[in-house]
């Protein structure tokens, strides 16, 4: 009977150096990050003065979480990693398999470098990013994604998304939307000059700004079915 008991605290201790190691990450010279995998729940900021980490995690969510117990061995552990390999943090998110718990979620939480590329291809992502990006480049069949900064150029593709982007902070030089179906809204400093084309079956367009041809910031969305806002 020790022999079962043996093989897995040698798991969980493995399990418990490899979290470690995630942990002392050195992330001062991350230029780029990219994540890829399953789905996943995206915090990241980038601001100066914060500590550059991250911390990658998986936990129960939803009605039934308080009703595991943590004597529990399946406690929402997954093949999830993160690793830097020369100026890139990667991360693969991977959720249970469908005969383990449905409602563990992967969790990414990370304070960047200012100026990082951030790209997300994720079958679903729920994201928040706050602070200065170089670029946001997103590929997911059902997304929510907020954005409350600076980012340079912004492209998203997908399925189904729900878009909030607040850029009053420093307008971009491009926003590229090809969704599937879209709701979006987004704001640009007052003094901002935008131009717009939209080319889509069914859409509402909301805005009081004219559409500048050849202003600084250019939004160029496709999708079957829009709502969009622009602040």
């Amino acid at each position: 009977m020790k022999t079962p008991f043996l093989v897995l605290a040698v798991l969980l201790v493995g399990v418990a150096l490899a979290r470690a190691d995630a942990a002392r990450l050195d992330l001062s010279g991350i230029e780029r990050v990219e994540i890829t995998g399953d789905a996943a729940v995206v915090r990241l900021t980038a601001r100066p003065g914060e500590t550059p980490q991250a911390r990658l995690v998986e936990r129960r969510a939803g009605w039934f979480a308080h009703w595991y117990s943590s004597w529990f061995y399946n406690d929402c552990r997954t093949a999830s990693r993160m690793w830097v390999e020369g100026a890139v943090l990667h991360v693969e998110a991977h959720t249970p398999s469908i005969l383990e718990s449905s409602d563990c979620v992967v969790e990414l939480t990370a304070s960047l470098p200012p100026e990082v590329s951030v790209r997300i291809d994720l079958a679903a992502v729920e994201a928040q990013l706050d602070g200065r990006f170089a670029a946001l480049d997103t590929q997911t069949r059902a997304g929510d994604l907020g954005v409350t900064g600076a980012v340079e150029r912004i492209d998203l593709r997908g399925t189904a998304l729900r878009a909030r982007l607040d850029l009053s902070g420093a307008a971009p030089r491009g926003v590229n939307l090809a969704v599937g179906s879209l709701d979006a809204e987004i704001t640009l400093p007052m003094h901002a000059s935008v131009g717009w084309r939209v080319d889509a079956k069914a859409a509402l367009v909301d805005t009081a700004r004219p559409n500048d041809r050849d202003g600084a910031t250019q939004i160029l969305v496709s999708a079957d079915f829009l709502r969009l806002a622009i602040r």
